[in-house]
């Protein structure tokens, strides 16, 4: 198995879900319990954007999870708009393990403001906005909260806490990605994520190497 590696001590990079069926025989070992896909994953890779749908919201099952993973691996986790106001009142979130929230929204309302900040005051978070008008981003920052990137959208991640998510990308824009969330100051960290199960791996080996490849040659300069 190779070593775990981040390119950048700031910078997770990882896909979006990890127990996909099509993995199965081309990732994970055939033979493979499904209930042990996760322990495999994180040691193979150094982060992973988790569903909702795959964590509940259950805070006990993401204890669960940092139970097994080693302790370098980070983990964001997905948030719906229909759930954002009660994952504001969430008690303990497992730290170091989640990295950050990616909270998805169809575009940002006055009634999201609050549950976003609040959000925001406990764990670092970026906002995925279907619409994002001129001054959203100023609006979030004032939350504390950052804006997801979309390459393929020529959508430019920032704030606090800067993601962006990727599905088919070519060597050169993955490129230009990377080295954006490298210089982007993000107080957080920043993070990249695949979201394409069918390119996911290709893509995080790709964006590894060229992390690894881009920090050496930062160090260097």
């Amino acid at each position: 198995m190779a070593p775990m590696t981040s390119g950048s001590p700031s910078l997770l990079i990882g896909a979006r879900g990890y127990a996909h069926a099509s993995w199965e025989g081309a990732f994970y070992p055939d033979n493979l319990p499904p209930e042990w896909r996760f322990l495999f994953y994180s040691h193979r890779y150094p982060a992973l954007l988790m569903p909702t749908h795959a964590w509940g919201p259950d805070g006990t099952r993401l204890a669960a999870f940092g139970e097994e993973a080693p302790a370098g691996f980070r983990m964001v986790l997905e948030i719906s708009e229909k759930s954002l106001p009660q994952m504001a009142q969430v008690a303990a979130w497992p730290r170091p393990l989640v990295a950050g929230c990616l909270v998805r929204l169809s575009r940002l309302d006055a009634a999201h403001r609050e549950p976003l900040a609040a959000l925001a005051r406990a764990v670092p978070v970026t906002a995925d906005l279907r619409s994002c008008p001129a001054g959203c981003r100023e609006d979030l920052a004032a939350l504390g909260v950052g804006v997801c990137g979309r390459p393929a959208a020529g959508r430019a991640p920032g704030g606090p806490f800067a993601v962006s998510l990727v599905d088919r990308i070519d060597r050169r824009a993955l490129g230009a990605a990377l080295q954006g969330l490298m210089a982007v100051e993000a107080q957080a960290g920043s993070a990249l994520f695949f979201c394409d199960r069918a390119t996911a791996l290709a893509g995080i080996e790709e964006a590894l190497l060229l992390a690894d490849l881009l920090a050496g040659s930062q160090a260097r300069s």
